[in-house]
């Protein structure tokens, strides 16, 4: 499973929670216990905090990503640019 896996199920997870979310609110805007303004707030701060979450689980998967990559020895783009620049000045 591909870093990139676990992120696009995280975000169907989040995205399945959002909608039952949103469904219990109407429920509860239509039986008069909240106001649409404050299902409206809660929405958006829900929605401020899955936008959140999903940064820093995107940041966490890129950390892990560049520190396995590390720990394998892979070369990065830093390294082939060194490389071919050394190719390029040996070759001129």
């Amino acid at each position: 499973m591909k870093p990139t896996d676990l992120l696009h199920i995280g975000l169907g997870a989040a995205f399945m929670a959002k909608e039952k979310i949103e469904a219990q609110l109407k429920d509860l805007e239509q039986l008069g216990t909240i106001s649409k303004d404050e299902l409206n707030r809660f929405v958006e701060e829900a929605q401020q905090r899955a936008k959140l979450e999903t940064d820093a689980l995107d940041a966490r998967i890129k950390e892990k990503v560049a520190e396995a990559a590390r720990e394998l020895g892979l070369a990065t783009k830093e390294d082939i640019a060194e490389i071919k620049a050394l190719l390029m000045k040996r070759n001129a």
